[in-house]
């Protein structure tokens, strides 16, 4: 036993840290599904007894953050049936048809709007499509659209609380308001958007240039196709979404808590589609049933959950948040500059959602133990997660959607093309963010 746990002995310990250790692996590689990876590392902890399930039920699987990410994802998956955003995106293409490298910088912005006001995955699952379509019809290679969305959707998705799992995470207990992210983190998400786009514009701007015959096929696009035949459910499903992102914006003035906030539009979401309920129930589908509960990847934060409340309980997060206190000597720019890079190469050599979840008791330890507030070093979180998870395909859920899409689409982005243009990137973004965090956020 340690002096930080709370009741296991060290081989208890150890095999807690081995079987996350593992768990990140097998999530990492993809082998199985990682929601069963997560669920049969959480059974065996408990079975092991490193935590008892009583606690692992109450005391770390946060049901308020479980709530508010399955909520989430319910709207801005229902939402998606409205055709709303393929329709914006077909119309910008069809009518300006404006030259390559501007149709990047249009791709790119509406992927970093998408993502930070829906869902990350969303917009790459919109956009990537007709990235691919565009580019074949001005015969041009996609990589460039690619590497600039994937860049543009990671660091987009930290303005706000919706945009990507480290955000919807830290909103959802508590530890940030969606006004202070966008107070606090709007302006360095503008800045490091500019800057990923100037940069890809001195790299392509000479090699980029599509005949104008090729940019006039995109006239063959037709954005009412996309768009739902149902006025009512657009119409509806845009308001209640809406709404809910404007009470999410001011839960922090309202005192509401934002998991029952973000409960409330999903459960008017699935009453827009109570046809679609009411087949599943009368068909009795028990398969799709399963396959949607698996799609909100509730189980796989549960079980991820209970992982991490199991090396939290064996000691293994305060030893670690203990030892970067004695190595920064208690300062906080020290803890926030090493945390952003920690973070940040850690959600490019790893899967983000894992190693986030590894790293909030950490924090909360050293929160804990500065007796003061910590902000920064949520920050720190959040920008480091976007930026990391921008280095290479394997980072992201978004990156392995594009990486698979593109290879169904014989288009095949490759890892090496990837990470050559947006590791050094991504660096040049981690430096402007620590002179930026010294500058306004510490």
């Amino acid at each position: 036993m340690t002096e930080y746990s709370q009741g296991p002995v060290l081989w208890q310990a150890i095999a807690a840290l081995l079987i996350f250790a593992a768990a990140y692996v097998f999530i990492l590689i993809e082998k199985w599904d990682r929601t069963y990876t997560a669920l049969g590392g959480a059974v065996l902890m408990l079975l092991l007894g490193i935590l008892p399930i009583s606690k692992a039920l109450t005391n770390y699987a946060n049901w308020p953050i479980l709530l508010f990410l399955v909520s989430l994802f319910i709207i801005s998956s229902l939402f998606q049936k409205t055709g709303i955003t393929s329709y914006i995106v077909s119309a910008v293409l069809r009518k300006y048809r404006m030259r390559a490298v501007t149709l990047i910088l249009i791709f790119s912005l509406l992927g970093a709007v998408i993502s930070a006001l829906v869902d990350s995955l969303l917009a790459v699952v919109i956009i990537v499509p007709f990235i691919i379509m565009a580019s074949r019809k001005m015969k041009l290679q996609p990589a460039p659209f690619l590497i600039t969305l994937l860049l543009s959707v990671h660091i987009g998705g930290a303005a706000t609380i919706m945009g990507n799992i480290t955000s919807r995470m830290l909103a959802a207990s508590g530890r940030i308001t969606a006004g202070q992210q966008f107070i606090r983190i709007f302006p360095l998400i503008c800045l490091l958007l500019a800057v990923v786009y100037l940069i890809m514009w001195l790299l392509y701007r000479k090699r980029l240039v599509a005949a104008e015959a090729h940019m006039r096929e995109l006239l063959s696009l037709r954005p009412d196709s996309y768009l739902s035949q149902d006025r009512l459910y657009v119409v509806g499903s845009s308001v209640i979404t809406g709404l809910t992102l404007v009470l999410l914006s001011i839960q922090g003035v309202l005192g509401w808590n934002p998991a029952y906030i973000a409960a409330s539009g999903a459960v008017l979401m699935l009453g827009m589609n109570y046809k679609d309920v009411l087949f599943i129930i009368k068909e009795k589908d028990y398969g799709a049933v399963w396959h949607q509960v698996r799609e909100t990847q509730w189980l796989f934060f549960l079980g991820l959950f209970i992982m991490v409340g199991g090396l939290t309980y064996a000691g293994i997060s305060g030893f670690v948040a203990v030892r970067g206190l004695e190595l920064s000597q208690g300062s906080l720019p020290f803890l926030t500059n090493l945390l952003l890079w920690i973070n940040s190469f850690g959600a490019a050599m790893m899967d983000n959602v894992p190693f986030l979840a590894a790293m909030l008791p950490i924090v909360d330890h050293i929160e804990e133990e500065l007796a003061a507030t910590a902000q920064p070093l949520w920050w720190s979180l959040i920008i480091g997660s976007a930026i990391g998870s921008g280095v290479t395909l394997l980072s992201s859920l978004a990156g392995l959607y594009t990486a698979s899409l593109t290879d169904q689409d014989g288009v095949k982005m490759k890892q090496s093309e990837y990470v050559t243009v947006a590791a050094p990137i991504c660096f040049v973004l981690l430096v402007i963010s620590t002179v930026y965090f010294k500058l306004f956020l510490l």
